[in-house]
């Protein structure tokens, strides 16, 4: 927004008192008349008689920042809290209380009601509101970087000085802009605070990103939700000790339990063989696991997946609870999740003990941007803080700090509006992708594996899944027409299906863009360069016979993945896997060090070898020779 902009917001009046509310409205107007122009926001006040009444604002009215509720008047006032906050969980809440009466412990502010002093009651408004407008690491950040000093500290570029002027890499100085260098500074200025150790700025960024996000603390991360997961297992198991984790979980769990000697018990993906699609794995499955390992301190679930499937969490994580387990959820995909009732309840809300976000997948933070979000009532912050100390840089790039801060402002003063738009751009899509006739955008109950249904799965709206089979062409044809006539690129492929995702960035001219590209698209008969070959199925998981860090760190070889003929090496079979090896996409391994290979397993990797969809197979070495694959000597 530009700064020659002044931000509008919205503050409604709730009361069943006519005379009251009206009054009040009118003396929080005539003050705010009186703060004058000199302001970073403006307020203005409107005034609802009842609780359809309210909540009808708060579901359509995008700029609003505070709600006043009438205790006298609008009974049970803790309800109304309660339900208001449930559509908008940002607004700030204030309960207007007669004088003397108790009000209890409810999530809003106080105000005295038959308190006359306008000017008070709205610098009390003013105050939460900007509070949460606060960026303080950010602002801190940018004063300093306007006051233009020398730099006799780290990093080397000096300020961009080693740059600018060269006559070899001053195009990059160019490229990145000068305040990419100039906020590019070390611990060595003080004021910005320390990562590892915050006490000031830092810290209270990290509070208000708490509050933004209901959680008890939160943790910024410069290292991306890959560093975070780990960091939560080691917190929870230590050295040790047994964890449930679904078989589509990112690698980073997977190589947690490499480098903490854990003892994990995977669960099975779902599969949808039809369209490639990997999903959560089954509620019973996980319960039944919950039941068959009481000695597990650990479960691990990952909800939103990479592509929209979202757990129905409540009643898995309160099963946990009730077994001594801590729940981790990876809500890399899903950051978005609480600020928008058409989204919730997220994992915290559902009552995960740990929460990971990767803040730049879907908000406005630069990339490796992540946080830790806690809600263990029986968290230990000074030991986790030793922990995440083991894996955070003592040179964090501060830009990555700054921009989680403002993606927190963001989403606390506009994330309801921007998260409203987002889904009516996703409908757009929805309606126009389908109206071509040869693509269409599979609805949940199309991508949903079978064994889920009916145990509570949602789809995040926001990721959209485009089905191309009816046009004749393979996904990666669109793919590449999409790139090279029309400079879109999507996210992910499978043989039959596209992904894009729908993000706070998305603007009407690329929903345009995007629509008018695949119209066209849908017009042309397919060159089809080859026959459109249905990916192969993801093979069950194998027995896990020895601890995956055992395994990973003790005596190996290489033996190659196929034989003289070119199918697969019978002498791999029953052998003990080393290393995961993970297709990408879509990111889930097929094997995992302690896994004994199967043939199964063999099969698939060589038709992933041997097929045409450009699929990366990580953990299979290639650099010479065949291609091979470590196993336990």
């Amino acid at each position: 927004m530009p700064d020659s902009i002044v931000p509008q917001c919205h503050v409604v009046i709730a009361s069943g008192d006519q005379d009251w509310r009206e009054q009040l409205r009118e003396r929080l107007a005539a003050a705010e008349l009186a703060v004058g122009e000199d302001r970073r926001y403006t307020l203005s006040f409107s005034a609802v008689a009842d609780e359809k009444a309210l909540l009808e604002v708060a579901r359509e009215d995008g700029l609003l920042q505070a709600v006043i509720i009438d205790a006298r008047h609008m009974q049970p006032a803790r309800d109304l809290l309660t339900d208001v906050r449930g559509v908008r969980s940002e607004v700030d809440l204030f309960l207007a209380m007669p004088a003397g009466q108790d009000a209890g412990d409810v999530a809003a502010q106080l105000l005295e009601r038959d308190d006359t002093r306008a000017d008070v009651l709205l610098r009390r408004v003013r105050s939460a509101v900007s509070r949460r407008a606060r960026t303080p690491f950010a602002d801190t950040l940018r004063e300093y970087v306007q006051g233009a000093r020398d730099a006799w500290h780290t990093p080397g570029h000096s300020s961009g000085d080693g740059l600018r002027e060269s006559p070899w890499v001053a195009d990059f100085y160019r490229l990145m802009g000068e305040h990419v260098f100039n906020a590019d500074l070390s611990v060595s200025v003080q004021e910005l605070d320390s990562l590892l150790e915050p006490s000031h700025v830092i810290q209270e960024a990290q509070d208000l990103a708490a509050r933004a996000f209901g959680a008890r603390e939160t943790f910024f991360v410069t290292s991306g939700t890959s560093m975070a997961n780990k960091v939560i297992v080691q917190h929870v198991l230590g050295e040790g000790g047994k964890m449930l984790v679904d078989q589509a979980c990112h690698k980073s769990v997977h190589h947690a339990a490499i480098l903490f000697g854990v003892n994990p018990v995977y669960l099975p993906a779902s599969v949808n063989s039809r369209y490639g699609l990997y999903g959560p794995v089954a509620r019973d499955t996980i319960l039944d696991a919950i039941d068959a390992h009481p000695d597990a301190k650990l479960l691990v679930l990952t909800s939103s997946s990479y592509d929209g499937f979202y757990y129905d969490l409540a009643p898995i994580i309160v099963r946990a609870h009730e077994r001594g387990m801590r729940v981790l959820v990876d809500e890399a995909w899903y950051a978005h999740g609480y600020f928008h009732p058409a989204l919730r309840p997220c994992a915290l809300e559902c009552g995960a003990d740990y929460v990971t976000q990767s803040t730049h997948k879907m908000l406005s933070a630069f990339s490796q941007a992540s946080m830790i979000h806690v809600g263990d009532p029986n968290f230990d912050e000074a030991r986790f803080r030793e922990h995440l100390n083991m894996h955070t840089s003592t040179s964090p790039q501060y830009g990555l700090i700054a921009s989680l801060d403002v993606a927190r402002k963001q989403m606390s003063m506009e994330g309801y509006a921007r998260l409203t738009r987002c889904i009516a751009h996703a409908e757009e899509l929805r309606r126009g992708i389908d109206e071509t006739g040869r693509f269409r955008v599979l609805t949940l109950e199309e991508m949903l594996p079978s064994e889920l249904r009916g145990d509570g799965i949602r789809l995040d709206p926001l990721k959209l899944t485009i089905d191309v089979s009816a046009s004749g062409c393979s996904a990666r044809q669109i793919q590449r027409a999409l790139y090279e006539r029309y400079a879109i690129q999507v996210e992910k492929v499978t043989h039959n299906t596209l992904s894009v995702l729908v993000t706070l960035g998305t603007t009407q001219s690329k929903v345009l863009r995007l629509l008018n590209a695949l119209r066209s698209l849908a017009r042309e008969p397919c060159d089809a360069e080859t026959p459109v070959h249905r990916a192969p199925t993801l093979p069950a998981l194998g027995e896990i016979c020895q601890l995956p860090r055992s395994a990973y760190f003790g005596a190996t070889r290489q033996l190659p993945l196929t034989d003289d003929h070119h199918g697969i090496n019978r002498e791999l079979i029953g052998r003990t896997a080393a290393d995961q090896v993970v297709p990408y996409p879509p990111g889930i391994p097929v094997l995992v060090p302690g896994q004994r290979i199967s043939e199964d397993v063999l099969h698939f990797l060589l038709d992933l070898l041997h097929g045409d969809d450009d699929s990366e197979l990580h953990g299979v070495l290639r650099a010479e020779g065949p291609p091979r694959i470590r196993v336990v000597a």
